[in-house]
C-alpha cells in the first residue's frame, strides 16, 4: 500500500508488478539522459555568442538525429507493449475467484474446482471497529483469500453499475461491467495482505468499497477451502468430514501417508549417497587429476623460471639481460623460421586467426544488441525467474494432488 511521502510505485507483490518496476526504472533512466542532453544543448545555445549566416548541409547529422529518436522510441515501446499483452494473458489457472461489484461492497465466489457454490460478501469496516492493526477506509470484514505462488484467475463483473477491482501493488485493475465478465491473472509472489479500492465512479459511496486480498500459502488455502466446501464426493465409503467418520477411510489414509513417508525417506537416503559420492569424491578427484595437474605444473615451472632469472639478475644483470634478449630473439626467429619453412601451415594459421578476429568483431555488436533486447524484454534476473517458476510448479503440483486425493473416485 502507499505510504506518506512516497514518490515511486508501490512495492511489487506480483510477477507483473516486478516487471512494471523494472520498466519504470528503465524508462526513467532513458528519459533522464534525454532531458539532460536536450537541456545541456539548449543551455549552450543560449549562452553561446557564435553566429553564422551560412548554414552548411550535413547528411550524416540528419541521419543520426533521425535514427537515434527511432531507436529510443523502439527501446521504450517494445517492453511496454510486451507487458501490456502479458497483463491481458491468463495462463492455465489452477483455480478461480469471482469478484462481483455491488453498491457499495464486493462479493467473492469460489466454485470452479470444488463443485459447490461458496460465496460471501466483503464490507468495509466502520471507524468504530478499527483498532491498531487495521487501516481506515481499506480494511474489510471478509478478505478475498488467494494462494501465493500459484496461478489463479480473477473473474470480475458487476451487479448494478460499472465498478473496478484494482490492486495497485499487484498491477491489477479490471473493470466490472454489468452483464459481462472480465478476467485477469493473479499470481502473488509472497504471502501478505494487499489493499486496493474501486477505481470507477460508481456512486455516492464510491470511496467506501475497498479491495482487500490476503495471500496465504497453498497449504493454508487448501485447508481453508476444504473447511468451507464440506461436501465430499468420494465414493469409496469415506463419509463427509463435516457429517461423519469412516474407520476404513481413516486406515487407508494412514496407510497411504506411511507409504508416502517411507518412499520419501528411501529416495532421500539414496539421493544423499549419490550426491555425496558424486560431488564429494568423483568431481573433486576428476578435476584434480585431469584438469589441475597440467595447470599446476606449468604454473610452478613458470614461477620457478622467473624466480631463478630474477635471482640471476640481482648478481649478474648483464648476463641475465643478454640471456633474456637472446631468449626473445630465439622465439622471434623460430616464428620466422616456421613461416619460411612451412608457409602453407603458417598461412592457414594466420587465416584462422584473422577469421576468428573478424567473427569476434562482427558478433560483438550482435551480442550487445541481443543483450540490450533481452534487457528490454524482461527486467527480472534469470535466477529469480527460475526460483519463482520452481515454487509455482511445486505449489501447483501440491494443489492438484490435494484435490485429487480429496475428490477422487
Amino acid at each position: 500500500m502507499s505510504l506518506w511521502g512516497q514518490f515511486g510505485l508501490q512495492e511489487g507483490t506480483s510477477i507483473l508488478m516486478v516487471e512494471v518496476h523494472g520498466l519504470y526504472d528503465y524508462a526513467m533512466f532513458i528519459l533522464v539522459l534525454i532531458f539532460s542532453f536536450v537541456g545541456y544543448v539548449m543551455l549552450k545555445m543560449l549562452v553561446s555568442k557564435m553566429s553564422t549566416r551560412v548554414c552548411l548541409e550535413n547528411q550524416w547529422l540528419e541521419v543520426v538525429w533521425t535514427i537515434a529518436p527511432f531507436g529510443l522510441l523502439l527501446a521504450l515501446g517494445l517492453p511496454s507493449i510486451k507487458l501490456l499483452y502479458l497483463m491481458d494473458e491468463v495462463n492455465l489457472p489452477e483455480a478461480s475467484v469471482k469478484a462481483v461489484g455491488h453498491q457499495w461492497y464486493w462479493s467473492y465466489e469460489y466454485s470452479d474446482s470444488l463443485g459447490s457454490q461458496y460465496s460471501y460478501d466483503s464490507y468495509m469496516i466502520s471507524d468504530s471497529l478499527i483498532d491498531g492493526g487495521y487501516y481506515r477506509l481499506l480494511e474489510v470484514d471478509n478478505r478475498c483469500i488467494v494462494p501465493s505462488l500459484l496461478q489463479m484467475r480473477g473473474l470480475v463483473t458487476s451487479d448494478d453499475v460499472i465498478h473496478s477491482w484494482a490492486i495497485p501493488s499487484s498491477s491489477v485493475k479490471v473493470d466490472g461491467v454489468p452483464g459481462r465478465i472480465n478476467q485477469v491473472g493473479l499470481c502473488f509472489i509472497y504471502s501478505g495482505v494487499f489493499y486496493g479500492q474501486c477505481s470507477e465512479l460508481c456512486g455516492v459511496n464510491h470511496s467506501y468499497m475497498p479491495v482487500c486480498v490476503e495471500a496465504v500459502s497453498t497449504k493454508v488455502f487448501l485447508n481453508w477451502i476444504f473447511e468451507n466446501h464440506g461436501k465430499d464426493v468420494n465414493n469409496s465409503g469415506v463419509v463427509d468430514s463435516a457429517n461423519g467418520f469412516s474407520l476404513r477411510g481413516f486406515l487407508m489414509g494412514v496407510f497411504k501417508k506411511i507409504v508416502k513417508v517411507l518412499k520419501m525417506l528411501g529416495s532421500l537416503y539414496v539421493m544423499w549417497f549419490y550426491y555425496v559420492i558424486y560431488y564429494g569424491l568423483y568431481v573433486p578427484a576428476k578435476f584434480a587429476v585431469f584438469g589441475g595437474c597440467d595447470l599446476i605444473q606449468w604454473t610452478l615451472k613458470s614461477c620457478l623460471a622467473i624466480a631463478e632469472w630474477m635471482w640471476w639478475f640481482l648478481f649478474s644483470p648483464v648476463d641475465a639481460s643478454i640471456f633474456a634478449f637472446g631468449y626473445f630473439v630465439g622465439k622471434v626467429s623460430s616464428g620466422l623460421w616456421f613461416v619460411v619453412s612451412s608457409p602453407v601451415t603458417a598461412v592457414i594459421w594466420l587465416a584462422k586467426g584473422v577469421w576468428k578476429g573478424v567473427c569476434a568483431i562482427v558478433w560483438f555488436p550482435l551480442t550487445a544488441f541481443e543483450a540490450w533486447f533481452d534487457s528490454m524484454s524482461s527486467f527480472t534476473d534469470n535466477d529469480t525467474k527460475n526460483l519463482v517458476v520452481w515454487h509455482i510448479y511445486r505449489n501447483t503440483k501440491e494443489f492438484v494432488w490435494a484435490l485429487m486425493e480429496r475428490y477422487k473416485d
